[in-house]
C-alpha cells in the first residue's frame, strides 16, 4: 500500500502504563493493518495520514529535535 502516518507518542501514557505492553502492541498492530484512528491506544495521537506519492507535510520543517 505504501501509505505513511504521522502519530504523536504522548510519553506519560507508555505501553504498560494503562494497559500491558501485549494489549498496547496489539493495538498498533491493528491501526498499522487498518489505518483506523480509533485503534490507537491511550496516548498515541493520530496527526497525518497519506499516500506516499502525496507531498511530506513535514518536507522542509528541518529536525524536529
Amino acid at each position: 500500500m505504501s501509505n505513511r502516518t504521522i502519530i504523536e507518542l504522548n510519553h506519560d501514557h507508555f505501553p504498560g502504563c494503562h494497559m500491558s505492553e501485549e494489549a498496547w502492541l496489539e493495538c498498533m498492530k491493528r491501526y498499522y493493518a487498518s489505518a483506523r484512528k480509533e485503534d490507537l491506544p491511550r496516548g498515541v495521537v493520530f496527526k497525518h495520514f497519506r499516500h506516499h506519492s502525496d507531498p511530506d507535510p513535514m518536507q522542509g520543517q528541518g529536525d524536529p529535535s
